[in-house]
């Protein structure tokens, strides 16, 4: 038995469900497919606020807000206020589920099913999946990869996984945190950063130094943690060969590496891509003009981010050089425009070369 559909997404995630309830509110048939309904991903479950405006979210998911980071370096600590564009921090599996849910009321069919196989033939898809223990085929038109950092889907389209960083990470359930913390240095971070978040259960600490368990038994070291509760690691993925379609076949969220670069921020952008891509399909419109239109509204934020990670966690003297910038309001005012910020801005990056100069030169 062959079930037929328009679109088949993979993937019940951010990104997957969004699409299915854009899908389904503009009369565009769809089926759903998550491998398991009470999977909780290993997130802090930080999104930015206006998210719940921008997708008319339930406010009540909201387990913490947080108006303060902390980048820490060493012994030093910069205070960044961003009050005015808050955080919010949710369950993931409570907020995973939510997003189905509605996507199931707008008209959506969700399977508890895990994808096995795809044929690609000319004008559809064949797929196949496992529903409990029956195989079944879907013949959709198109299919979409919102499958995750280990796609599937990706590594037999396009032959590679998503390009990513292991990280190390733990839940400390006897702290409870009421700002982000963001910590840099070999010691904790290796050459990224070292992170200690609220949490829907308490506090979260991890670090993208990949497979050495030292960073992270340093992190705790320096958070004066005495929990020593398990440490498990799952992989993040980078904002590196973005792949938006291949053979009937779009990619939305991780799979596609929509990760905004040094703050590793997914949940948000996942669903303002899945957004994207919606009006895309339901106006019929050419593949590549997902790409295109994604591109105007996001490629030079990404792609500003990732500068300025290259170059400020370049090494230690960088992220010292880093902390002594943020301290200048100016400076803090320009990134949080762009990290936060809904207009698209254009970093002056000769305003921080005059800033570095500056700072050289007085000492």
């Amino acid at each position: 038995m062959i079930i037929e559909t328009d679109i088949l997404i993979v993937g019940g995630g951010p990104a997957g469900a969004t699409l299915a309830k854009y899908l389904s509110n503009s009369n565009v048939k769809n089926i759903l497919i998550q491998r398991n309904l009470n999977f909780k991903k290993p997130c802090g479950g930080g999104i930015r606020l206006d998210a719940f405006t921008d997708f008319a979210l339930d406010t009540s998911l909201i387990k913490k807000y947080v108006d303060t980071i902390l980048l820490v370096y060493k012994a030093k600590t910069v205070h960044v206020d961003i009050s005015q564009t808050p955080i919010a921090v949710v369950e993931r599996k409570e907020f995973d589920g939510y997003l189905r849910a509605e996507a199931q009321k707008s008209g959506t069919t969700l399977y508890e099913a895990a994808f096995v196989s795809l044929e690609i033939f000319d004008g559809y898809v064949i797929s196949t999946i496992k529903k409990e223990d029956e195989y079944l085929q879907i013949k959709s038109n198109y299919l979409i990869a919102a499958d995750g950092v280990n796609s599937k889907i990706r590594k037999i389209i396009n032959g590679e996984s998503v390009p990513s960083n292991l990280t190390q990470y733990t839940n400390i359930t006897s702290e409870h945190y009421e700002v982000c913390e963001f910590h840099f240095g070999k010691k904790v971070a290796g050459e990224y950063y070292a992170w200690a978040f609220p949490h829907a259960d308490g506090t979260n600490i991890g670090t993208l130094a990949e497979y050495d368990r030292s960073y992270i038994n340093n992190l705790r070291d320096s958070l004066a943690i005495e929990e020593q509760s398990k440490v498990l690691s799952y992989k993040i993925p980078h904002f590196k060969n973005p792949l938006f379609y291949k053979q009937r076949v779009f990619f939305v969220g991780d799979s596609a590496s929509q990760v905004l670069p040094f703050t590793y921020e997914g949940i948000y952008y996942a669903m303002h891509s899945a957004k994207i891509l919606s009006e895309v399909l339901i106006a019929k419109q050419e593949p590549s003009e997902y790409e295109k239109l994604w591109n105007q509204k996001y490629y030079k934020k990404f792609t500003t981010l990732l500068k300025l990670q290259n170059i400020f966690l370049m090494n230690n003297f960088m992220i010292f050089i880093m902390m002594r910038l943020f301290q200048n309001r100016h400076v803090q005012k320009q990134i949080l425009n762009l990290w936060l910020g809904k207009k698209e801005v254009e970093i002056n990056f000769s305003f921080f070369i005059k800033a570095l100069k500056r700072f050289i030169f007085s000492q």
